[in-house]
This record gives C-alpha cells, structure tokens and sequence, in this order.
C-alpha cells in the first residue's frame, strides 16, 4: 500500500494542475510543473526518511530547478499577474502539504523502505539525466494539463 501511495503522490497534481488555473500550459509549463512536483516529493520524503538525497540532488541541480522554477512562476504570472510568485510559493506549500498527508497514515518504516528506488535515483540524477527525466513525465502527462497551442 505504501507504494501506492508514493506513486499517488507523485501523479497527484495531473489532475490538481488542471484546476489550478484556468489557462493553458505550454509544453515547458507542463515540464516546469513535473520538475517541482518531483522536487516537492523528494523534500519531503528525504526529510522524512532522513536521507540526503534531496540535498545531494539540489547541489548537483541547483541551476535547472530553479530554472523550471522560475518557468513555472512565469506560468502563475499569466494566470495572476500581479502575483505569480506568491501563487507559486502557495502551490509548493500545498504540493508539500498533500504530500506529507498522503504518507502520513503510513508507518514511516513502510514509507521509506518503499522510497529506497525513488531517493536512490534522486540520489544519482545530473543535470542532463533529471532533464531528460522530467521531460519523458511530461510528454507521458501532457494529456492531463489543458494545453496551450505551441
């Protein structure tokens, strides 16, 4: 079950962007959106599990998430113009929020044990490796995001 879990948590949100504006995603929005709600899982599962991985990850690709970071508040600016970081720093809140209660009813043994895979690969990600990544999970979720024409 924990498993599942860990896996609802990291799909959570194909459905949650779809509601969270009612403009389209360019395909680097839908990216964008991949990238920080992988980095808002392995946050809060490393911290959880006590593991470096989310800190390993974040020196080795510091430039590219806050790159996909700052897309994404590019993305909120058009939906809020006025505030497109105050929407986006409310977005990773709830993203870590629904993250953190989507473990929480497990025991915390389960959880890591069946996080090991996801804070190994984490763990082992470059640059080029986790673009490559995010950008296969946003090609595979497009169909979930209302997109805008390219």
């Amino acid at each position: 079950m924990a498993k599942g879990a860990i896996a609802a948590v990291l799909m959570l949100g194909s459905v949650a962007a779809a509601n969270a504006a009612t403009q389209c995603y360019r395909s680097s929005d839908i990216e964008a959106d991949q990238a920080v709600r992988y980095q808002t899982s392995l946050m809060v599962l490393s911290d959880s599990c006590g593991s470096p991985s989310y800190t390993d990850f974040i020196k080795r690709n510091a430039e590219l998430v806050s790159r996909y970071q700052r897309q994404l508040i590019g993305y909120f600016g058009r939906t809020d113009v006025r505030h497109g970081t105050d929407a986006f720093d409310r977005f990773m809140t709830r993203l870590a929020n629904q993250t953190a209660l989507g473990i929480g009813d497990q025991p915390l043994a389960s959880v890591c044990g069946n996080a090991v895979g996801f804070l190994a690969q984490a763990g082992s990600f470059g640059a080029e490796d986790f673009r490559a990544f995010i950008a296969a999970q946003a090609v595979a979720k497009r169909k979930d995001y209302p997109s805008c024409r390219d």
